[in-house]
């Protein structure tokens, strides 16, 4: 089960709603496709399909596009052995994003390590507000 977080800049008072995680939906290779950009499933079928056993982690985690200066929740594909994810583009412009939220640092970590991408201050808050499936 996924969560659902407000990332708020204290401030700019801007703030965004994002999805992290995953849900059980996205045990089915077809729906984790899905989530991707129209532009990106064939590259995203192509690397699941690498491995024959279908060994590959999927989430959503929080990012920052500096082209829309927004926080946003990006799909995230980890295929076991390579070396780097394949990393989806914003939903919101369809660019490559900044500052993925790893998973080797908490959202809490990631949220003061982060400048808002409105005002530029790390002033980030997140805050969990529901869970989704």
């Amino acid at each position: 089960m996924g969560e659902i977080r407000s990332v708020r800049c204290s401030a700019c008072k801007a703030e965004w709603m994002c999805r992290m995680g995953s849900g059980f939906l996205h045990g089915k290779k077809e729906n984790i496709v899905a989530a991707f950009l129209e532009q990106e499933r064939a590259e995203v079928a192509a690397w699941i399909e690498k491995s024959e056993i279908p060994a590959y982690d999927f989430s959503f985690r929080l990012a920052v596009c500096a082209h829309c200066h927004s926080v946003v929740s990006v799909p995230v594909l980890g295929i076991i052995g390579e070396d780097e994810p394949y990393v989806g583009l914003c939903s919101k412009c369809g660019k490559e994003t900044q500052n993925l939220c790893g998973e080797e640092q908490s959202v809490e970590e990631w949220s003061e390590k982060t400048a808002c991408p409105v005002c530029k201050s790390k002033k980030l808050e997140s805050r969990e507000i529901g869970y989704w499936d």
